[in-house]
Parts: structure tokens; C-alpha cells; sequence
């Protein structure tokens, strides 16, 4: 992915204030403690459409939510040239460090709770997240060299986003052990127990 240009700066104006577009950002409809029903703003990237962390609820005050998704730099990865299939961005909430799946309480913050929240960005690869285990990339980098890219299709073609997204969250938490070795290879379990140079040179060759 490379430095965002003019292309991936646009926005959107919700209640009259410029938010950057993020095709990670979801509107979820939901009821109230009164029984009314009301629409959420969900960051996606923070455990999709049922885990996701509550940006903001229309109607009310969005300041949290203008803040940080203006500040979030996973709508230029997304919309930079070298976008990849298997990118899946990530953002940890400080108010979301719990074991996935959990379905947020529907609780509206106060003002103090919302100037607390912090978040961290991971950009892990479906391919190779095995080889950083916990310390996913923080930036991408490491992408532009990437002999394996694909171009990323629209996010409604994807059918397992969500739950890959929840799996990424899980292993940046330590929810979630990789076990793989770094190099990515398994080791042969078959042992040398020829002496001979000759013979362990045709197990190197054959085995």
C-alpha cells in the first residue's frame, strides 16, 4: 500500500460533520433501553457487524466518532493502488480487550468515556499473520514487495470477512495461539539413522 494521495481523502457528512468514507464503517439498527429502535455506527474492523465496537448513535452527539475515524489510517490502505485480498485490517479498542465473539452492551458512553477510548491498528495478512504470531504489522510497508498480491474485490464479495477479522482480533489479544513456526515449514518427522555419507545423501534427495 502506498502514502495516501487525494483519492483516498474523500469523505462522507453525517449530521452535517465530514467523516472520512471507510467501506469498514457499518450502520447496524438496534433497540434502545425504551424499546425504540435506533441506528449504530459500528466499526467493522473492530469485530464486524455484531462485535463490533459502537462508534457513535445517529442522533446523538458524533464527536467521538469524527475523531477517531479521521484519524484511522485504514481508509487509505484501503484505497491505495496495491489494496489486497488478503489484507484485514484491524483496530482494538481500549474499551474492547475482551475475549470474541462478545456482543457490545448497548450502553451509550458518557463524554469522559468516549475521550479515553484509544485504539491500536494492525494490518495482518491472511497468508503470512503466522510468521508475527501477537505483534502484527502496524503499517503496510511491508506489502509493496509482496510477490503474492491480488487485487482486493469489493467488500460484499468476501464471505468469511468477518470471522477473519474476530480470528485476527483474537491472535493480537493472545486469545489465540499460532503454533507454526516462523519459517512456515513443518519439520520432517523422520529421523537419519543411516551412518553412511551416501545414504544420507539419498534420503536428502528422495526424502
Amino acid at each position: 500500500m502506498d502514502q495516501p494521495d487525494n483519492a483516498a481523502k474523500n469523505t462522507a457528512i453525517i449530521q452535517g460533520r465530514a467523516v472520512r468514507s471507510c467501506e469498514l464503517r457499518l450502520e447496524r439498527r438496534s433497540m434502545d433501553a425504551n424499546g425504540r429502535e435506533r441506528v449504530e455506527y459500528i466499526c467493522g474492523a473492530s469485530g464486524g457487524p455484531e462485535q463490533g465496537y459502537i462508534l457513535a448513535v445517529a442522533g446523538d452527539d458524533i464527536s467521538s466518532m469524527v475523531a477517531i475515524c479521521n484519524s484511522c489510517p485504514i481508509p487509505d490502505a484501503l484505497a491505495a493502488p496495491q489494496s489486497c485480498l488478503t489484507l484485514v485490517p484491524i483496530r482494538r479498542f481500549s474499551a474492547g480487550k475482551r475475549s470474541l465473539p462478545v456482543i457490545q452492551a448497548h450502553v451509550q458512553q458518557t463524554q469522559e468515556d468516549q475521550e479515553d477510548v484509544q485504539a491500536d491498528v494492525f494490518f495482518p495478512c491472511r497468508w503470512f499473520y503466522t510468521l508475527d504470531g501477537q505483534n502484527q504489522p502496524r503499517h503496510t510497508y511491508r506489502c509493496r514487495g509482496c510477490p503474492y498480491w491480488f487485487p482486493r474485490p469489493p467488500l460484499e464479495l468476501f464471505t468469511d470477512y468477518w470471522p477473519i477479522t474476530q480470528k485476527m482480533l483474537r491472535v493480537v489479544n493472545g486469545e489465540e495461539i499460532i503454533v507454526r513456526p516462523r519459517t512456515g515449514f513443518t519439520p520432517s518427522n523422520r529421523q537419519t539413522t543411516s551412518k553412511t555419507w551416501w545414504r544420507r545423501l539419498l534420503q536428502k534427495i528422495f526424502f
